[in-house]
């Protein structure tokens, strides 16, 4: 039997070599998908909520959504990297485009909030170098270095550790973390189109419409998103 001590240096090796090998950036079926989205919200979320609490000093929810923890803007970002970014292997390659792909990244999901959904989340009017208040210049250099290390190391380990599930488990997981966002996704995007709705004076119709309106209120939705302009 294998000493532990061996056994564990040689998990470690194989570990630092997965970080360190951009060729392990594939995909082996649909269920990395949804494990990079979970893992890359969840993980946006603590961020975001962690920076509030430190630089604020309040306490917020910064998922983005109302029944998951997951932020979207992550989640879609780290998917948009991935699949844009996994085939440069020269660092300031990684870097140019990363920095690019993340503001038009950021520019892109604030126009589209606002004219689909008729609402903001960010506004960066009052800062230097800003572009149309939706992104900033500084904001792109750290998308740039953002995705170097998440092309570099985030996403080899985070692959690595969700291979090394065995398939039955890792169906049943993606399965289920596939369902809650899906029915995430059903619930938010109406609540924020509503919210944007009533702030026109308009109310929609139907059953479903009146149930959001009521479980999803005003107060509510100004305390769940407390930086979203309607």
């Amino acid at each position: 039997m294998e000493p532990v001590i061996e056994r564990t240096l040689r998990r470690g090796r194989e570990t630092l070599a997965a970080v360190n090998d951009v060729e392990r950036l594939y995909l082996r079926d649909w269920m990395d998908v949804v494990f990079i989205y979970a893992i890359s919200g969840f993980v946006g979320t603590l961020h975001e909520t962690c920076w509030t609490l430190l630089s604020k000093g309040v306490f917020e929810d910064r998922s983005g959504s109302i029944l998951s923890p997951f932020n979207y803007v992550y989640g879609l970002g780290a998917l948009a990297i991935f699949f844009a970014l996994r085939g440069l292997r020269k660092g300031h390659q990684v870097f140019i485009v990363g920095a690019l792909l993340g503001g038009v990244l950021e520019y892109s999901m604030s126009v589209i909030q606002q004219y689909l959904l008729g609402s903001r989340s960010w506004d960066y009017s009052q800062l230097p170098l800003n572009i149309g208040g939706r992104t900033t210049v500084p904001f792109m250099l750290f998308w740039g270095l953002l995705c170097f290390v998440i092309v570099r190391w985030i996403l080899p380990l985070m692959l690595h550790v969700v291979h090394a599930i065995d398939d039955d488990h890792r169906r049943t997981i993606a399965v289920i973390l596939l369902a809650w966002i899906a029915v995430d996704y059903c619930v938010t995007l109406p609540a924020i189109f509503l919210y944007a709705q009533r702030a026109d004076g308009f109310s929609g119709g139907g059953w479903f419409a009146d149930v959001i309106n009521t479980v999803f209120n005003d107060a509510f939705m100004r305390r769940h998103f407390p930086n979203m302009r309607v």
